[in-house]
């Protein structure tokens, strides 16, 4: 939306003009991107057997009795207390090209690729919404509004950017490490779905009471005190506690009504003037109430939408990465955001993105996990 020339003066033309097309491009990434997905998540079933043969024919026996007409793929995995247990799924392609191993991998990770994915796509959704609301109330000159949706946008910010190092950084060791073993998946993915779990689902309700939840989330000031320790180009905190003063009723609330505080030139008195809809008269006043909520609101909303922009990109090589690496690319019949119907072949452009072709990019086990530096093919 454009803004007004009243709400230009008072932001500032090249703040009006950055808070646009910060809010613009968070808007248009997300409606480029999926609007709905979809998500599978394997248990494990537990089996009777005591050994390979038996674990097998059990689990193909279950599966047959409970779903003849699918076409299941499936594998058996053996646990040092000397149970067994399995995996089966309807959307995991069957292929004899992958090894027990491969299954067991393909089958846990493809789960937190998915669970990823969701992610993802969830937080692109909310800081989208909550940019376009902010340039709207800003627009409409709400400033109560423009602040409480920037402040949630902030946090949003701020709290994936850090879990998104914490995630990328747990799948550089993994990945480092070589060729998985049964026991390092299976820690690995535990810890990885928790960790996706958390974010997801993990809440405050009940903790006043006594009651805490199962998944406590974090609080949302050790986010932001790390997303203050890592930015130069503004006062991180300094915006937060604009946009929480005017969200509370304090200091910071009042002033979004106020448009003029003056003294008398014998000094006998001071006058305040309020207004519902202070814009015009701040107008006609020749703004002289510097609007500082507003231009938090339009602050924060710039620094989210870096941000999150950049979190996401690195969401998306961590995914790819992954999906490459585990071979997760074609062998999954379930379409998702971030999925791929079709395996690359070895001459093929890297589907990450890198430029480089797939047999020459780094999704191998036992290399870093960084993005390689885009390199020309001949």
């Amino acid at each position: 939306m454009s803004f007004e020339e009243q709400v230009v003066r008072a932001l500032g033309r090249e703040r009006a003009d950055r808070v646009q097309a910060a809010a613009r491009k968070l808007m248009t990434l997300a409606d480029d991107d999926a609007q709905g997905m979809q998500a599978v998540v394997h248990l494990n079933v537990p089996l009777h057997a005591r050994n390979a043969d038996d674990a097998t024919t059990e689990l193909a026996n279950l599966l047959s009795a409970a779903a003849p007409e699918e076409a299941w793929t499936f594998v058996t995995v053996s646990h040092p207390d000397g149970m067994w247990s399995g995996k089966a799924s309807p959307f995991i392609q069957d292929t004899t090209a992958l090894g027990s191993r491969d299954w067991i991998a393909h089958f846990a990770l493809s789960d937190l690729h998915m669970r990823m994915a969701a992610w993802r796509l969830t937080q692109l959704w909310r800081a989208a919404e909550l940019a376009e609301q902010t340039v709207e109330a800003l627009g409409r000159w709400r400033l109560l509004v423009a602040a409480a949706c920037s402040r949630s946008l902030l946090e949003g910010a701020a709290a994936l950017t850090h879990e998104t190092t914490l995630l990328r950084e747990a799948w550089d060791t993994f990945k480092k490490a070589g060729p998985p073993t049964t026991d390092s998946l299976s820690r690995f993915s535990t810890d990885l779905n928790n960790r996706l779990a958390k974010l997801q689902y993990a809440s405050r309700v009940g903790q006043s009471a006594g009651r805490p939840p199962v998944l406590q989330s974090t609080n949302v000031m050790t986010y932001i005190n790390k997303l203050a320790k890592n930015t130069t180009t503004v006062d991180v905190l300094d915006l937060y506690e604009w946009l929480c003063d005017a969200v509370h009723p304090s200091f910071g609330s009042a002033t979004t009504h106020t448009v003029l505080r003056a003294s008398d030139q014998p000094k006998t008195h001071a006058i305040e003037y309020y207004a519902r809809r202070p814009l015009r008269p701040l107008a006609a006043s020749g703004y002289a109430m510097r609007p500082t909520v507003a231009h938090a609101a339009a602050d924060a909303l710039v620094l989210a939408s870096d941000v999150v922009h950049t979190s996401l990109s690195l969401v998306k090589w961590t995914m790819d990465d992954m999906g490459l690496t585990a071979e997760i690319h074609g062998l999954n019949r379930l379409s998702y955001a971030g999925g791929s119907d079709q395996p690359p072949q070895r001459n093929d452009a890297c589907p990450c993105g890198s430029g480089r072709k797939y047999k020459r990019c780094v999704h191998r086990w036992g290399q870093p996990s960084a993005p390689p530096p885009p390199a020309a093919e001949s």
